[in-house]
């Protein structure tokens, strides 16, 4: 079968990840491709096209940032996407997060008489406009990109998810309305990739570590708050840097917290580690889809301890850590008594190998759209 693929995913393969959703496809485009099957991506933002040594197949658009704003998106951008997805004649095509572009893909998908598979990639993805304001688009508000961007990224996204013929979701929490979809939505856990896990064979264990874009929804605020009021004898690492302004103001504040190490951003390979050295993994996020980030804790054999994002309930359910509900003074608790500490680590790298490995990612994409 030919699977097609369409967005900013080259980097990933290159070893420069842009975040978790690409991350996600290009993992399945590699287990597909390994599998045997024909897998193309197309990349506007590719700087050439090439094969990957699993023979996934990157086409990218050369012209696609020349000329001006607006006017490249009817003259060039459309008409040669449109010519290149066609070209394809793949069997599916897939998309994954919110961009109108996705509308392109679809129709290459009608026309040619193939099908159609939305991924979801966050929970935001099916909350209401509400939610996305309050914890994604408010924090920094442009608006000119309100209308010209969000706007037209979440209409197309929502006529997608109607008319696909399949839509994965990332955990049993992700529901959608059956009677407003047509296609088959059905739950395909993240892929994790084990391959460059460090060896650590006598872990420090001293401190809680937080890793990731300190933003709004990923719960800044939250952090700070919890930190503050935690005994200073628990030490907490903080890898990643604020990408908004209001988030900005509390990573400075974070420094001159005793307690408190600022890592900045790091490389993947050193962020593992520092992760496998923790005592738990600490998210505050007010909302993700099922975050990479906790697999590579599982993975190493570090628990997680979470405010509020519990993806499918799986925290619970597998005894992976600690899900505080939303309550911070619980949270605080849970890391001063340090309640994971006899979680046992195998029992962690045992769910991630059964659910999310790599090696058996594509015979469980396959199952769902052969089914």
């Amino acid at each position: 079968m030919k699977f097609c693929f369409f967005g900013n995913i080259s980097g990933v393969l290159k070893g420069q990840t842009p975040g978790g959703g690409e991350l996600q496809v290009c993992l399945l485009a590699k287990a597909l491709a390994l599998k045997g099957h024909d897998v193309v991506i197309i990349d506007p933002f590719a700087t050439d096209s090439f094969v990957t040594d699993e023979g996934v197949k990157v086409i990218n658009m050369p012209r696609w940032n020349k000329g001006l704003k607006g006017i490249r998106l009817f003259s060039y951008r459309i008409p040669t996407l449109w010519k290149t997805l066609v070209g394809q004649n793949a069997d599916y095509y897939y998309v994954r997060m919110r961009v109108y572009l996705h509308l392109i893909p679809y129709l290459a998908a009608r026309k040619i008489k193939g099908k159609f598979i939305v991924g979801l990639a966050h929970d935001l993805d099916v909350s209401s406009f509400a939610t996305k304001f309050k914890y994604e688009y408010k924090p920094k508000f442009n608006l000119l990109k309100f209308f010209t961007l969000v706007i037209p990224n979440d209409l197309v996204f929502k006529y997608l998810l109607k008319r696909s013929d399949y839509i994965t979701l990332q955990h049993s929490g992700q529901e959608l309305n059956s009677n407003s979809i047509k296609g088959k939505a059905k739950v395909f856990p993240n892929i994790f990739d084990n391959k460059n896990l460090p060896l650590v064979q006598d872990p420090s264990k001293d401190y809680f570590i937080h890793v990731g874009s300190l933003t709004i929804l990923k719960g800044a605020r939250n952090l700070y708050d919890l930190i503050k009021g935690l005994d200073k004898k628990n030490t907490i690492v903080i890898v990643g840097k604020p990408k908004d302004k209001k988030s900005g103001k509390i990573y400075e504040q974070l420094g001159d917290m005793e307690n408190v190490i600022l890592k900045g951003s790091l490389d993947h390979k050193e962020t593992i580690r520092l992760i496998a050295n923790a005592k738990a993994l600490i998210s505050t996020s007010n909302s993700e889809g099922f975050p990479n980030i906790f697999l590579e804790a599982w993975a190493t054999g570090v628990p997680v301890i979470s405010l509020i994002v519990n993806p499918g309930n799986v925290i619970n359910k597998y005894g992976l850590g600690i899900c505080c509900d939303g309550d911070l003074e619980k949270m605080k608790a849970s890391i001063e008594k340090n309640e994971t500490r006899a979680i046992d680590k195998e029992k962690l790298k045992s769910y991630v190998s059964e659910f999310h490995d790599f090696s058996t990612a594509a015979d469980r994409f396959l199952s769902i759209i052969n089914n």
